[in-house]
């Protein structure tokens, strides 16, 4: 199967399968289980294989550039090591911080500091997925104009730090930790969510944070099989995976928290904007009563606030549809939008069971999805090709083509180029980290346009005007002058003969995928008399490959 390039690559959804791959209309095209590709050694990847895991494991694979030690994220350390020692390097990588002072840079400046340069590439890509399932927005935060600190500043530094220390831990930890998060608590109204008056009278409690636990991080909305495919009634109908008697229950046993203060506030009143500790407890204001939660389980009567929390989050965590719910969308940002059902299964069975009885172990979870038949080897089974993947989001497709070009970072005075990159995924509709709604930069369950029930999450934010921006990004680090922004590429890594330069793109960004018509399209150009001078056919060989149908989507 061929398809051609426009140079806009307005056609993303079209990006080329192999010339070998089945087309998925032919007749004689063999079942998935006939033609699955033999599965690699973990332990003895190819260069290809490897390439691939640190496109799902990092912010993008790098060359150790001639390091006597290759870096633990370069493509040679884990073509040396194997991809277990790697999953093991990289969960033991000190971990990189976010800095909420006022007078430090930027969060989302920081982010892309830390997502081109930090060891811990496993645990921000972790970390990065968990910020677009539990989505708190600094936009929603609002600054308190009597204190000197930037109250929206530090509380979502203390929440990426949060996700970022929970990344390879136990689910229901998660669940907690970011139940009690003040940055949570400001934006989805869980802190001061009263269930009483002053005067005492009693009040139905906010339903904010309790709707979106249920339908965002725990359920979704409909209930759904193992294999994360719906659960239909006998009218073919999806079954709701929770009433709206659930939400009003859990709203009543999650009332009574505040932010952390001294003491708690007398009956119906709050206490201020805090975000330097978790929430705390306080009965004063919490419905005591029993509630009937999930599967009709119910709270203790009498219970306070702390009990009544650590009930429902029991309630929730223990549900059947959490770990389809969750496993599914970690994949999808990881590896592939349109993961099968036997990966989605096989991932959940270790969240249900990480091998020594534990349930809900991320590091387990982390490590089967990346471990799995369907993300291993040099290239996606052949006959899931056309509908494997995903196009990469703006923060991942910038740091990609950062990383493979051995980007130094300068952090001098004057300089922010964290920022700069941070503008340029804004520009392309991913401002990091503020997302415009509670549903993240796009939805995990968004169509790819024209995929015939595909799914395609990231082409939500890609229009006329994003498309555009891809370019002008690809544009403007290599033909201006980043520098002065502190981003100094490095070009010399490219090859300066054109056979060897096509090849060496096609071998490192394409990991040895670069259809015939790419090659041949790349080759032309850098080689007709008006291309320009040696660097400036470097340039152009870049500019045309990384936008590519073949590039945008990661496969």
């Amino acid at each position: 199967m061929t398809c051609r390039h426009a140079l806009a690559f307005a056609v993303l959804a079209s990006a080329c399968a192999p010339e070998d791959a089945p087309s998925e209309a032919s007749p004689s095209a063999e079942p998935l289980a006939e033609q699955r590709q033999p599965i690699e050694s973990l332990e003895r990847p190819s260069e290809e294989n490897a390439i691939r895991f640190l496109e799902q494991a990092t912010f993008g694979p790098r060359l150790a550039n001639g390091a006597a030690t290759p870096p633990i994220d370069s493509v040679e350390r884990v073509v040396s090591v194997g991809i277990t020692q790697s999953l093991t390097d990289q969960f033991n990588a000190p971990r990189s911080m976010f800095d909420g002072r006022t007078e430090s840079r930027d969060l989302g400046a920081q982010f892309f500091v830390n997502a081109v340069r930090g060891q811990d590439q496993l645990r921000q890509r972790m970390a990065f997925a968990l910020s677009q399932i539990f989505v708190v927005s600094q936009w929603d935060i609002p600054d308190i104009k009597s204190t000197p600190e930037s109250e929206s500043k530090l509380a979502m530094a203390e929440y990426l730090n949060l996700l970022s220390s929970n990344a390879f831990g136990d689910f229901r930890q998660l669940l907690e930790a970011l139940t009690k998060s003040p940055a949570m608590g400001t934006y989805l109204d869980m802190a001061n969510n009263k269930a009483f008056r002053p005067n005492g009278k009693p009040v139905a409690p906010n339903e904010n944070y309790a709707r979106e636990l249920l339908q965002l991080f725990t359920l979704g909305l409909h209930k759904l099989n193992e294999d994360g495919t719906q659960q239909l009634d006998a009218e073919g109908a999806p079954i709701p995976a929770y009433t709206e008697a659930h939400v009003q229950a859990f709203a009543r046993a999650l009332s009574g928290w505040t932010y952390h203060g001294p003491t708690c506030p007398t009956v119906g009143r709050s206490n201020p904007a805090s975000y330097a500790r978790p929430l705390m407890a306080c009965d004063v204001n919490h419905d005591s009563s029993a509630q009937v939660l999930l599967r009709g389980v119910s709270t203790t009567a009498g219970g306070t606030a702390a009990q009544h929390l650590e009930q429902a989050l029991d309630n929730v965590f223990a549900d059947p549809n959490l770990p389809p719910f969750i496993c599914k969308q970690l994949i999808q940002h990881l590896v592939t939008s349109n993961p099968s059902p036997a990966y989605v299964r096989r991932v959940v069975n270790v969240f249900k069971n990480n091998g020594s009885g534990v349930r809900g172990d991320l590091r387990a979870v982390v490590s089967a999805i990346l471990t799995d038949n369907e993300a291993r080897g040099p290239r996606p089974p052949l006959a899931q090709y056309a509908t494997y993947g995903h196009l990469r989001p703006p923060a991942l497709f910038i740091t990609n083509v950062v990383r493979w070009l051995n980007v130094r970072l300068d952090m001098s005075e004057g300089k922010d180029p964290g920022m700069k990159l941070n503008l340029w995924s804004r520009a392309q509709g991913q401002q990091v980290p503020r997302p415009y709604s509670v549903f993240s930069y796009y939805p995990p369950n968004a169509p790819a346009p024209g995929g015939n029930g595909l799914l395609g999450p990231e082409f939500a934010i890609l229009d006329t005007t994003t498309l555009t921006a891809r370019t002008n990004f690809v544009h403007e680090l290599l033909y201006a002058t980043p520098v002065t922004d502190g981003i100094d590429i490095n070009i010399h890594v490219l090859p300066a003969d054109p056979d060897d330069l096509t090849l060496w793109l096609g071998r490192y960004l394409l990991h040895d995928t670069m259809s015939s018509d790419l090659e041949v399209a790349v080759y032309n150009a850098i080689t007709d008399p008006r291309a320009g001078d040696m660097t400036r056919r470097k340039k152009l060989a870049l500019f045309l490959t990384s936008l590519s149908p073949e590039f945008q989507i990661q496969r």
